[in-house]
């Protein structure tokens, strides 16, 4: 089995289209034709883990942090930490791969493993993805639309959330005149023709547009089909940053933050609120979330806890909300399990491992 279909099948099951605009997710470096001798999964990219990657016979190392954003780098030398990282992963011909925040804004990715750590019920997005969905407009002979749904389909259309083939047909009727020079399916040239049709319409990820298109002229037994490709501004019920939900009961702040520092297995955390209000309603956004403390106030909870707050960032809810600093790896450390059980679960003939030597050194005293 090749590197890339491993990649294919995590980039199906965590879209890379859902990264955010500075963000750097997929191959870091390598070549994804070769064959794959073992898979090493690790939270951060560092040489201990690369190295433990070459001890295990390990030739693709699948990080949750990218090894560089898009701002790239000028120059590879093995004097800095991030040229270091490629000298070595390039010399024994390993392919680096990341999985940023496409993972943490997919549907059971790394914020849904936030909210189920804290049990959170009814949950759902903070921070919904709009923008990337087109919708699909096919005009097809009647005794065809189905044909052309489900080879729509077979390329990703129509998926919404835990559906799928979803899609919608009204009947009409068609009208065309074949010209001289043209080879008609149906009709004769220079002769007007009107023939039953099906409207298809499905929506589908902006970047699937030329599989999309190609199925369309592939499938369709015109010679010159129909159809228009929207833009949607629809947001996402099931995609995006940061979640939303309920504690199985409220609690008042001050067992809630022992509750979190169980759940999270944390011994630190920083906090600012009301320490009388009680807490029932949870944002949460793995990493460095400030930027959404507004979008958590706004879904009105109670408390909303992230990572990366900077002391001003703590006065932004203005005691109307509880927010909880528990750390960017503490909020994120689990997406490794994620990305580990995708592996074991649909593959079998290579191993899966999780990196033993990587060490995260921030202290806390």
């Amino acid at each position: 089995m090749q590197i890339k279909d491993i990649t294919a099948f995590l980039e199906q099951r965590f879209p890379l289209y859902l990264q955010e605009d500075f963000d750097n997710c997929g191959v870091q470096c390598g070549d994804v034709s070769q064959e794959v001798t073992g898979v090493l999964v690790c939270f951060e990219m560092s040489i201990e883990v690369v190295e433990e990657a070459i001890a295990k016979g390990a030739n693709l190392v699948i990080s949750h942090h990218p090894l560089m954003l898009k701002r790239g780098i000028c120059k590879i030398q093995p004097t800095d930490r991030v040229g270091e990282i490629l000298c070595k992963a390039l010399e024994h011909k390993m392919v680096l791969y990341s999985m940023h925040t496409n993972i943490d804004s997919a549907q059971g990715g790394g914020n849904d493993a936030f909210a189920e750590r804290l049990g959170l019920q009814h949950v759902s997005v903070l921070v919904p993805q709009s923008g990337h969905l087109r919708k699909v407009v096919v005009f097809v002979p009647s005794e065809y639309a189905e044909t052309m749904r489900l080879a729509l389909a077979e390329v990703g259309c129509g998926k919404m959330g835990s559906y799928d083939q979803c899609a919608y047909t009204m009947s009409g009727t068609g009208s065309f005149r074949p010209l001289s020079d043209a080879h008609p399916f149906v009709g004769n040239t220079m002769q007007d023709e009107k023939v039953p049709e099906e409207r298809v319409e499905m929506i589908f990820p902006a970047p699937l547009l030329r599989k999309v298109v190609s199925t369309i002229y592939r499938v369709h037994p015109y010679e010159e089909p129909a159809f228009d490709i929207l833009r949607l501004e629809n947001a996402s019920r099931t995609e995006g940053l940061g979640r939303v939900g309920m504690l199985p009961q409220p609690m008042p702040m001050s067992d809630f933050l022992r509750y979190l520092q169980e759940k999270m297995q944390i011994t630190h955390l920083r906090y600012a609120g009301d320490g009388d209000k009680m807490i029932h309603k949870v944002a949460v956004c793995g990493g460095g979330g400030a930027s959404f403390i507004e979008a958590a106030m706004a879904a009105g909870a109670d408390a909303y806890v992230t990572g990366d707050i900077k002391y001003h960032d703590f006065f932004r809810a203005h005691r109307a909300m509880t927010i909880v600093d528990v750390g960017h790896y503490e909020g994120e450390f689990f997406i490794k399990e994620i990305i580990y059980k995708e592996l074991k679960e649909n593959f079998s003939t290579f191993a899966v491992s999780i990196a033993e030597m990587e060490k995260i050194e921030i202290f806390y005293l």
